[in-house]
């Protein structure tokens, strides 16, 4: 059986920022508000805490290179607001050989140097990655076509012609095509490997300073309003802050919580401040053999002891850093549902646990971060006060070492997807010998779930399975979902961001 996979091209168009070397320097941005016309803005001043930490598509793995990067370089797909991979640089695929195969048919596009896009580009710049002398941190993302480790070989990848490429799978793998979205999958001119075939092109790059972009004149797709981009770099928060208040830059963001809270306290602020989904969630977690001793009841009588809506507030300013959480899968990642969670009730969880001889102590073991140790303080007032126990808090230095031993019972965990697809949140935080997996949850219900949400054909099959494990995992009460983290971001007044969840925030052609 063969499957066509056709995306559709939609208006806003998914990019973000990304920037290769050049010698001349950068101006610092306009200082001036958004340049505007009838079609919407047609430059923007972004203020960034960190400069891009790498042009290269091989090596980048943080934030604001991300960001940069997915405006310049493309993959043979890319990801829809709804974070659903749709047509990039291929315009159409099959999938055949019951999801083993995939035929990519590269659309007529070019590079911003000016060649051509072709199939033994995407050879090119994927060799380059598992160079061992690259030393890229993104090997790993590879292993859905075969190749794992540094010096792999691309056994798995044919390029049948000039416009067509194939990949040879040793299974199915379902995330595949949000993969190919992203880097280290972004192809790009091998003659010049700083050009890419993306909407923005890099114009110039003052290191550690500024980045100044604009809009790609032959850029295959819908031309973008914005036609230039200025990245202010400003580490120092205060400054960064006060850049955005003056009106000096457009979008800002990375900010603390209490100067979160002091900007909102001001109403006239209000419609300036946007909170982003991220792909973070923070649970409870109960170790399965450390923590045996914690039966249904008791796990259930816990969950009912905490109110989310105070925890986010009190813990993290206002709920300005995080949400109550609804599910285990965040927000920014799809699949995520907005579930009904056990809702608080201290005297349900009292009675359950007085009922059950429950020990009149419990032991909570954290990492030795400080937003942890503000989350540890709070739920061990909550618990405390909801159940007539005394909470003990055991902050720990080498958690994770810890958590991977089985010698804590009970826990605050944290997981922060790479890749938005809810493969990349229950792979490693509940399939059994995860390396991640500090429930050391097993259970053959969530094991068959999530090998038919790998090995599933399409991506809403995929992810109906995946919520199935999610759903499961969260009904025995063996980890408590507590809060999903969010990004907030400051946006210029009369200025249309339409913010998406997952990795990158938004992209500059959207912006109006």
């Amino acid at each position: 059986m063969t499957i066509v996979g056709r995306a559709t091209l939609v208006a806003g168009l998914a990019l973000s920022m990304v920037a290769s070397s050049c010698s001349s320097p950068a101006p610092s941005p306009s200082p001036s508000a958004s340049g505007r016309s009838q079609a919407g803005a047609t430059h923007i001043a972004l203020i960034e805490a960190e400069d891009a930490q790498t042009l290269d598509p091989a090596l980048i793995d943080d934030p604001t290179s991300l960001a940069i990067g997915s405006e310049i370089f493309e993959g043979l797909t890319r990801l829809d607001a709804n974070q659903r991979p749709v047509a990039g640089l291929a315009d159409h695929w099959e999938i055949a050989n019951g999801g083993k195969t995939y035929t990519f048919h590269l659309r007529r596009a070019r590079y911003q140097s000016g060649n051509a896009v072709q199939a033994q580009d995407a050879v090119a710049a994927w060799t380059h990655a598992l160079a061992p002398d690259t030393h890229s941190p993104n090997t790993i993302f590879f292993a859905p076509i075969g190749a794992h480790y540094p010096g792999d070989p691309l056994a798995g990848v044919q390029v049948v012609d000039a416009s067509t490429v194939r990949l040879q799978l040793p299974q199915p793998d379902s995330e595949l095509l949000t993969l190919l979205a992203l880097p280290p999958y972004w192809i790009n001119d091998p003659k010049q490997s700083a050009s890419g075939s993306g909407p923005y092109h890099l114009d110039r790059w003052d290191h550690g300073r500024a980045l100044h972009l604009s809009a790609f004149s032959s850029y295959w797709g819908l031309k973008p309003s914005v036609r230039s981009v200025d990245i202010e770099i400003e580490p120092d928060n205060t400054k960064r802050l006060d850049r955005f208040a003056s009106g000096a830059a457009d979008v800002a963001h990375g900010f603390t919580g209490p100067q979160l809270l002091a900007f909102a306290r001001d109403p006239q602020h209000a419609a300036e401040l946007h909170k982003v989904a991220s792909t973070r969630t923070t649970w409870l977690g109960f170790n399965t053999v450390a923590g045996s001793g914690y039966g249904p009841t008791d796990r259930q009588a816990i969950a009912q002891a905490i109110d989310r809506a105070r925890l986010t507030d009190l813990a993290l300013y206002g709920s300005m850093l995080a949400v109550p959480a609804t599910d285990l899968l965040p927000p920014g990642v799809p699949g995520h549902i907005n579930r009904q969670l056990p809702a608080y009730d201290p005297a349900a969880a009292r009675t359950a646990l007085d009922q059950a001889s429950f020990p009149a102590s419990i032991d909570l073991y954290f990492s030795t971060s400080s937003t942890e140790g503000r989350v540890a303080n709070d739920l061990q007032d909550q618990i405390g006060t909801a159940t007539g126990r005394t909470v003990n808090l055991h902050p720990t230095g080498d958690f994770f070492n810890q958590a991977a031993l089985d010698k804590l019972p009970f826990f605050i965990d944290t997981w922060s997807a790479d890749i938005p697809f809810p493969s990349d949140f229950l792979e490693n935080v509940i399939r059994a010998n995860s390396q991640f997996n500090n429930l050391r949850l097993f259970d053959t219900q969530i094991e068959r779930a999530l090998n038919q949400g790998r090995t599933a054909l399409t991506w809403d099959d995929a992810l109906k399975a995946y919520q199935q494990a999610d759903t499961i995992a969260i009904s025995q009460n063996w980890l408590i979902p507590l809060y999903h983290g969010v990004e907030p971001y400051l946006v210029r007044p009369g200025l249309r961001v339409p913010f998406v969840s997952g990795t990158i925030a938004y992209r500059w052609e959207d912006v109006r």
